[in-house]
């Protein structure tokens, strides 16, 4: 008798374009069998004739209207079951939907365009509820077309724009906007109308059309790189709240999210360098990472984790390479515990030769751990790590302690972050000490000045610093006019900002490698002298501080650090603004200079920061002294 009444309906919504006959099946589908509903599938579609899309919302097309309305709910009401099978099966009712997306795809845009974005006077059809509708369906052919490894049905220009404006509009929506997905027989997931949002336009994004869409309706690559940031924001809120919590359909979908969003934030730092340092100023960096945090405390799968590190070290890395201030970058990662959330995120399966640096964690920890020695010389980070280091050493995650090339890394660049703290504190405490309580690398040492003062920055050496004019003038005529030029080459012009405050550690390091490798500073120097007859008396000293390396070479090799200088100036400025100058190296070397790398690892040559600190702390003491007497 069923059977028959709804044979009896489909026959009379086929012949009538019936709304009420068309409700009256639709009511009856929740007591069909799974059979009777893949039989019913055409009828479902029967009314979405693209020819039939009116140019505008009017009363005089309402039947229309209100039948594919009633179409559209129906279909997103039976997606997930008919087999029970779940998002991206293979069930009749989603292969039906893909078969028909020409047939669906218009009157969705027609809907977004009409009833979302309000751009009809006549509007039947609620906006919630619209909303509900396409983004339903659109997320349904995202995640069908994404198991099936196939290209996504979304990349059709002519739903670029509607998703552009839909992934905007999403931030501007509260909660009550949702998306329902039903993945099982039972209760429809009910999914934010932000990750929605997201999800959808990472489907789109590697398209050159689409970003092109999505910058006209934004506003500027500025106002799409701010929509992602204020995701990756709202994710740490959303995962917090316990529906999401405790719901692990939702909290695969926030991986997903995250990682998308941190990609766009990415892919527009590379177009624009304005848009990347502007972003990282607002803590772009900090945010990723405290949010992959969260993320991971909600005890996700390792897959997932793994997933949302890959793009957020990517980021990292990207910043470290071409930021103005890639320590800045590097620090906000640790502020937000990079360090604590990377050596606790496990791999998925065995480590492969093949695999990238940017897909696996052992391959992150490895090069984060490189990283960290590489930036170890950064005042700041120094300072960061040091009173860290004893934490991250006595909770390691698995993946270090299981992995002994990767235990054996952390061991170097611990030992290495321990000795450099030693060394700075006796280069600012008895070497070269510093009267600045805020670690300053230099001041004017003028007694009873306020802690507020702003102090002014040498313009030639841009190291030293000045409570006044004053000051400033009678340090310059007492010893800066002779230091000033070697610390200005103790810092370089190329080298990172940082170095200027790391100056003193730079000179700790210079002598303890003199005093390590005195031996064999011994045999070079007897080979220079049989080498450069000529230049016995203008020998340099080379230390290579990141290889353990040193050489001796003429002075001229390094007369371009001297900003113009000949070598007959720059020999006699030594010989009498460094006190007890040939005493300090034994009356061997006039000189000495160091090599580092800077962000791009290219070899970076210095004059010694050990000589142009004692040309401005010992001299400046020795003139105070005189003063005093």
């Amino acid at each position: 008798m069923c059977e028959c009444v709804t044979q009896e309906l489909v026959r009379r919504v086929y012949m009538n374009r019936s709304v009420a006959d068309f409700e009256k099946l639709c009511n009856r589908l929740p007591r069909c069998s799974a059979s009777e509903l893949c039989i019913l599938q055409p009828v479902l579609y029967m009314y979405l004739d693209p020819d039939r899309i009116p140019a505008k919302s009017t009363p005089a097309v309402a039947t229309d209207i209100e039948l594919v309305y009633k179409s559209l709910l129906v279909i997103v009401t039976t997606l997930g079951y008919i087999d029970g099978s779940g998002i991206g099966s293979a069930g009749s009712e989603k292969q039906y939907l893909i078969s028909a997306w020409n047939r669906v795809a218009p009157w969705l845009i027609f809907f977004h365009d009409q009833f979302i974005m309000c751009r009809a006077n006549y509007r039947p059809v609620d906006k919630m509820v619209a909303i509900r509708i396409v983004a339903s369906l659109l997320l349904h052919v995202v995640m069908v077309s994404g198991k099936r490894g196939g290209t996504t049905l979304l990349t059709t220009p002519a739903l670029y724009r509607p998703i552009a404006e839909l992934w905007l509009l999403a931030l501007k929506t509260k909660d009550k906007y949702v998306v329902c997905l039903s993945s099982s027989p039972g209760p429809a997931h009910i999914t934010s109308f932000r990750v929605f949002g997201s999800l959808v336009v990472s489907s789109c994004i590697q398209d050159e059309s689409f970003v092109t869409i999505l910058l006209e309706v934004s506003g500027g690559i500025d106002a799409v790189t701010s929509a992602a940031l204020k995701y990756v924001k709202s994710l740490r809120s959303m995962a917090k709240t316990p529906d999401i919590a405790s719901d692990n359909f939702k909290l695969e979908l926030l991986v997903l999210v995250f990682s998308h969003c941190v990609k766009i934030i990415a892919t527009t730092s590379t177009l624009d360098a304005a848009i990347r340092e502007a972003y990282l100023l607002r803590q772009s960096v900090k945010e990723i990472f405290g949010a992959l945090r969260v993320l991971q405390s909600l005890f996700l799968g390792k897959e997932s984790m793994a997933q949302a590190l890959a793009p957020s070290f990517t980021y990292l890395d990207f910043l470290l390479k071409c930021a103005d201030d890639p320590a800045s970058a590097l620090h906000q990662a640790l502020c937000a515990h990079a360090f604590e959330t990377m050596v606790h995120i496990s791999p998925s399966g065995p480590l492969e030769e093949s695999k990238l640096v940017e897909t696996d964690p052992r391959r992150i920890n490895e090069a984060f751990f490189r990283t960290l020695f590489k930036y170890s010389l950064d005042d700041k980070i120094l300072s960061y790590v040091c009173k860290h280091v004893d934490a991250w050493s006595n909770n390691l995650g698995p993946i270090v302690r299981e992995e002994k090339y990767l235990l054996d890394i952390w061991s170097g660049v611990e030992q290495t972050i321990r000795t450099y703290a030693t060394l700075r504190s006796k280069a600012e405490t008895i070497w070269w000490p510093s009267p600045s309580k805020m670690g300053r690398v230099l001041q004017c040492r003028c007694d009873g000045t306020a802690e507020d003062i702003r102090f002014r920055q040498c313009a030639g050496c841009q190291v030293v610093r000045y409570c006044s004019k004053r000051c400033q003038r009678d340090s310059w005529h007492s010893h800066h006019r002779l230091s000033c030029i070697f610390l200005k080459a103790a810092v370089g012009s190329s080298t990172p900002h940082r170095i200027k405050r790391s100056l003193r550690l730079l000179a700790a390091l210079e002598v303890g490698h003199i005093q390590r490798k005195w031996d064999n500073i011994l045999r070079l120097f007897a080979a220079a002298r049989c080498e450069y007859p000529k230049d016995r008396e203008r020998l340099v000293l080379e230390l290579s501080l990141d290889k353990n390396d040193e050489s001796v070479r003429p002075l001229r090799d390094y007369i371009f650090l001297f900003n113009g200088l000949s070598e007959n100036e720059v020999v006699d400025r030594i010989s009498s603004s460094w006190p007890n100058s040939r005493g300090q190296l034994h009356g061997l070397f006039l000189c000495s200079a160091i090599t580092i790398h800077d962000r791009y690892w290219s070899r970076q040559i210095l004059f010694s920061p050990r000589i142009a600190l004692d040309m401005e702390i010992v001299r400046q003491t020795l003139s105070r002294n005189s003063q005093d007497v």
